[in-house]
This record gives C-alpha cells, structure tokens and sequence, in this order.
C-alpha cells in the first residue's frame, strides 16, 4: 500500500497533462474530424511539438473556451471564419453539441485548405442564437471540474 501513494500522486499531478490534448478537442467543434490534423492548435498537427500555430494561440487567449469572437475569427486569413471551416458558421456550438457538419471541414490555421461554401450557403445565421462566452466557459468550467472528481473519486477508491 506504501507505493500506492506515490503512484497515484504522480498519476494526480500528471494526468491533467496528459489527457489535456483529449480535452481540448472536445472544446472546438470538429476538431476530431479536420483531416490530416489530430491537434489542429499545433504547428506540427499532431501535439506532439508544444509550438502552437495561429489558431492554437488564438484558443489559448481565448481561455481555451470555444468563443463568439474565436468563431468568426479567421486565424488563417483564408477568407472564412474558423466557425465556417469548423462546421459551426453560425458560432452557435456548445461543448458536447453535435457541429451542424463532421465532413468537409477545414483547418482553421491551413490558408490552403478551405471548406465547401455551399455547406453553409442556405443557413440564416441571423435566426439562430450564438454562444457567449459565459455559456462556452462554464461548460469548459464543468468539464475541468469533472475531470479532476474523476481523478479523486478513483484515489478515494483505490485506498478502500
């Protein structure tokens, strides 16, 4: 029982690190379906380089929270909004909502790469309800705090 408590600290202090990639995918829309990118916030696509890209640095100032201001940003300068190319132009995501389109995304910091304009063509933007940043941070709130229960709830466990 004496090395389980090392164990499990380290376990504690490391696993928000490690399951942080996971996390962040599920804080932008699609960012599990852009093709080629498994990290779409780093320079090197696939996390495993720290250096973030434009729109990694973007979602770092934007707290890490899917925002209004993040959607209709272009990071890439491409000429659509990162919402357009993420399958949300409409900027009405919500953590753990379904983005109104998993195919024919784009990479919101690839110039290159763009998404089909008719996905989005005969949507009215104007009658749908855009997230605020108090909705998409206390969903990222939520989803922190359940993350750490978790690593809690399974310490308390082990030690029974």
């Amino acid at each position: 029982m004496k090395v389980a408590y090392p164990v499990l600290l380290l376990a504690a202090l490391f696993a928000p690190e490690i399951e942080a990639k996971e996390e962040f995918v599920k804080l932008i829309p699609n960012a599990a379906h852009v093709p080629g990118a498994t990290a779409i916030g780093h320079k090197d696509n696939t996390g495993k380089s720290s250096a973030n890209n434009d729109f990694g640095k973007a979602f770092d100032d934007a707290g890490k929270v899917w925002t209004l201001e993040l959607c209709q940003a272009d990071t890439d300068g491409d000429g659509q909004t990162n919402g357009q190319e993420l399958g949300d132009p409409c900027c009405e995501w919500t953590v753990g909502a379904t983005a109104r389109w998993q195919t024919g995304v784009s990479h919101p910091s690839d110039a290159s790469k763009t998404s089909n304009e008719s996905l989005w063509a005969s949507i009215d933007c104007s009658k749908v309800t855009k997230i605020s940043a108090t909705s998409a941070a206390t969903a990222a709130e939520t989803t922190a705090f359940l993350s750490i229960a978790a690593l809690v709830v399974a310490a308390m466990l082990s030690f029974t």
